[in-house]
């Protein structure tokens, strides 16, 4: 498995979340890791998707806004699309995670690539834009 890369990021206009990082602001801490899902027909890995944790390392409740300006190839595929802002209400100690099987987890998993490459599109970058911590 590949090695998780730490950085820190600069929070003047954006956020951007590259496959594999992490970041803290105000006591929020925001990883994402890639989530194998193997194919139903073979024994192979089918998909990847990217999978974000947010964790409230504070003692007090926190709300967590962003935007999810997802990158295809380069190509921003939503970016401005007001259906990709999310909160998040965490309280102290508190850590949500995307899960592949779970479809309340939205604004937590973005599809990365297809394997078997019927999609051909891969994601190359995930922005968090609008990041706030309140």
């Amino acid at each position: 498995m590949k090695t998780i890369a730490l950085l820190l990021f600069s929070f003047l206009l954006s956020t951007s979340v590259c496959a594999q990082y992490k970041f803290e602001k105000n006591g929020v801490i925001v990883s994402t890791s890639p989530q194998e899902v193997k194919d139903k027909n073979s024994s192979e890995v089918g998909w990847v998707y990217e999978m974000a944790q947010i964790h409230n390392t504070s003692n007090v409740t926190k709300t967590i806004t962003f935007h999810v300006d997802m990158y295809y190839d380069g190509i921003c595929s939503n970016c401005n699309n007001k259906e990709y802002q999310y909160t998040f209400k965490l309280a102290p100690g508190e850590s949500l995670k995307g899960n592949i099987l779970d479809r309340t987890s939205s604004g937590l998993k973005y599809f990365k690539e297809d394997k078997n490459k019927r999609i051909t599109a891969v994601l190359s970058d995930i922005q968090l834009t609008s990041f706030t911590v309140e």
